[in-house]
């Protein structure tokens, strides 16, 4: 028995990384797990949505894969409409789908890929958690989790003006989100993974001098699945950082009041 069987989780950008991680995680737990992301990455990052199905596929999960970008509210609706079309039901949305530019000052970055990163990073989580709240709020229950950062809340990070802007309005989303559908028994919450080793990561050059401080996207596994568990009378309007799992929230800590 999963802990999520019987459970249905949308997971969003699941063809590498930390959302391929989560995808696999929440299938091994039971869950019938949707994932999505978009035909080919525009940075030729490799990893696949197929490899991804078919790593679960493999493992005895079940999964349905549908091409989407988080950024097209069509895809979007269309996406969602698919996954309850064919489950019945939406309990979790994994808000994963993001991109990052670091390291770059203001005259740097050009208005279009300060647009095209606030659209993914911001617009992303607010498309998606538009197409799933009408599910959601009609079974009284749902978790949407939406990643955060260390670099939205400490500019000595290093996020620099772009990404730290856009995951401090990931921040602010959440927990205004949070206290808007909170009637309806759903959680919001944002989950900050830490320093991963993942294929975005190892496409940039700095993150070399602490890559062996970092830990495989697998490690993140057990808080989303913690998370996707939750509901508003339980935990949300929260920001649970990775590292103080089992410290300060988790299986057997009491939830702190926002």
């Amino acid at each position: 028995m999963g802990q999520m069987d019987g459970m249905v989780a949308i997971v969003t950008g699941a063809s590498r990384g930390l959302g391929r991680a989560i995808a696999k995680e929440y299938a091994r737990e039971g869950a019938s797990v949707v994932i999505c992301a978009r035909s080919h990455s525009p940075t030729g990052l490799t990893g696949t949505l197929e490899e991804t199905a078919t790593d679960i596929g493999n493992a005895g999960g079940e999964v349905f894969a549908i091409n989407c970008d988080v950024i097209d509210e069509s895809q979007v609706n269309e996406m969602v409409r698919q996954a309850v079309e064919r489950y019945g039901r939406i309990d979790v949305l994994f808000n994963n789908a993001g991109a990052m530019v670091l390291g770059e000052s203001i005259l740097e970055i050009d208005p279009t890929r300060w647009e095209q990163l606030m659209r993914v990073n911001v617009t992303g989580p607010y498309l998606c958690s538009r197409a799933v709240l009408p599910v959601m709020m009609e079974q009284q229950r749902g978790s949407i989790i939406n990643i955060g950062s260390r670099m939205a809340t400490d500019p000595a990070q290093g996020g620099g003006v772009l990404y730290s802007a856009s995951k401090a309005a990931v921040h602010m989303f959440s927990l205004c989100l949070a206290d808007e559908v909170r009637d309806y028994n759903i959680a919001v919450n944002i989950l900050s993974p830490g320093a991963l080793r993942s294929e975005g990561s190892a496409a940039i050059p700095w993150t070399q001098r602490d890559w062996h401080d970092r830990v495989d996207p697998s490690a993140v596994g057990p808080c989303a699945v913690y998370l996707a568990l939750q509901d508003a009378s339980t935990f949300t309007g929260q920001l649970a950082a990775r590292a103080d799992f089992g410290a300060t929230w988790g299986p057997g800590v009491e939830p702190s009041s926002r």
